[in-house]
């Protein structure tokens, strides 16, 4: 049995989680939930139970271990951006994944310009395959 790793992020977050739970609940696979918090907006059990929610309507009978980042009242020195925590998370947790599930958000083009993007970050590894679900 392989595990699916699944980029929980902002927009649309609890579709991706779906998708990704139902392709699981067929495939026999398990999941491994990902979301680092970049701000102090919600509380780490708030997300865990937003995520326990979403499996227990979609795929209760799936294995799934949450992992919630936590990434505010850190230094300066210490802060890295969410695109090298995913990518670290990706690589450093388990190099085994089956694939990689995550929204796939479109930004308009100033935004494209000035935000960095999560998608070609996970996408520029070229080691996992990635299952992008439109947001």
């Amino acid at each position: 049995m392989a595990t699916i790793f699944v980029a929980y992020g902002e927009d649309g977050r609890e579709d991706v989680l779906a998708f990704a739970a139902e392709r699981a609940r067929a495939s026999g696979d398990d999941l491994f939930v990902y979301h680092y918090q970049e701000t102090a907006d919600e509380a780490a059990e708030t997300v865990r139970s937003e995520v326990e929610a979403v499996l227990d309507e979609v795929a209760p009978d799936v294995a799934a271990e949450v992992v919630v980042e936590e990434g505010r009242g850190r230094s300066d020195e210490t802060n890295v951006s969410s695109q090298k925590k995913l990518v670290d998370a990706i690589r450093e947790r388990d190099p085994e994944w089956s694939y990689v599930v995550m929204g796939n958000v479109e930004h308009g083009a100033v935004e494209s310009f000035v935000l960095p993007s999560l998608t070609e970050a996970v996408l520029d590894l070229r080691d996992v395959p990635v299952l992008l679900v439109p947001v």
